[in-house]
């Protein structure tokens, strides 16, 4: 498993300078850089991997065949091209391993101690790295449900309404849900609660024929003539509807770990609004 002591042997406790064949190899291995026989120059010749000390990583891909009339044609591109690593002044070191680092739910400032990074370029990667995120929860995005499941769903508002020096900041409503039989969730932004929106949502991620359990918003009262079983809890006079057992407890479990795990947001409502979903966004894929 990979951990901070195994990128720094990696590396050699190198944080820049030209990478060795060993590390060269790994990122091959973890799919960050392309093997052997994949890339082509602009002639549709195989590329190899040479080394080159004019190069920040120390090796270049390079194009050593010779032409008809006998002229090499010396093609050459960078390694990063075209990869995680792409268009960086950062070294390859401060990249995997802000990367790692991320993805352990470790601060960005302990990350730029580790790496050396710029306060702004570590709000840049993380960033970045959150938008990957977002882009492969979009690309295995599955709906929960079904047959038989019970999913719990509620709605949350992050961020309450804050004063300071006249200046008013305002929450953003994010709904989501819980899968009782597997944990599985999802959380997404929406703009209000109304009906249209709120089944928008639903149908989008949960599965017709689910059993979905809600409180008594009146938006879900449209939930049975669009496929759904609905059961409901008035959470105003109980927490568990005694006649149907009806509770939410997992998904507002799920809003306690979710807003925990939220950084600090910006007084700025447009930057507010953007943490809390990319946050989210990370939340779902890692609860």
């Amino acid at each position: 498993m990979l951990n901070v002591v195994k990128i720094y042997e990696l590396f050699e406790l190198k944080q820049r300078g030209p990478l060795s064949v060993p590390i060269i190899e790994t990122l091959q291995s973890w799919g960050l850089i392309a093997n052997v026989n994949t890339l082509k120059s602009n002639k549709g010749h195989f590329l190899l991997l040479c080394p080159n000390v004019n190069s920040i990583d120390g090796f270049v891909w390079r194009c050593r065949q010779t032409s008809i009339d006998k002229m090499k044609c010396d093609f050459q591109q960078s390694i990063r091209k075209f990869t995680f690593f792409s268009k960086s002044h950062l070294s390859v070191y401060q990249i995997v391993m802000f990367a790692y680092l991320w993805t352990e739910q470790v601060s960005l400032e302990f990350i730029r101690k580790q790496t050396d990074i710029a306060r702004q370029t570590s709000v840049d990667w993380a960033s970045f790295h959150r938008e990957i995120v977002f882009d492969g929860m979009i690309i295995r995005h599955k709906k929960i449900g079904g047959e038989g499941k019970v999913v719990e769903i509620d709605e949350s508002k992050f961020g309450k309404r804050k004063y300071h020096r006249g200046h008013r900041v305002e929450g953003q409503w994010v709904f989501g849900g819980v899968e009782r039989e597997t944990g599985r969730c999802f959380l997404v932004p929406v703009e209000c609660r109304d009906k249209d929106t709120l089944l928008a949502a639903i149908t989008d991620w949960i599965l017709p024929g689910t059993t979905i359990i809600s409180d008594c918003w009146k938006s879900y009262d449209c939930l049975k003539d669009n496929g759904y079983q609905h059961l409901t809890v008035n959470h105003s006079i109980q927490f568990k509807n005694p006649e149907t057992g009806a509770h939410t407890n997992n998904v507002e479990g799920m809003w306690r770990h979710a807003k925990a795990s939220m950084t600090q947001y910006s007084k700025k409502s447009t930057s507010m609004q953007h943490t809390l979903e990319s946050g989210a966004r990370k939340f779902a894929m890692s609860y």
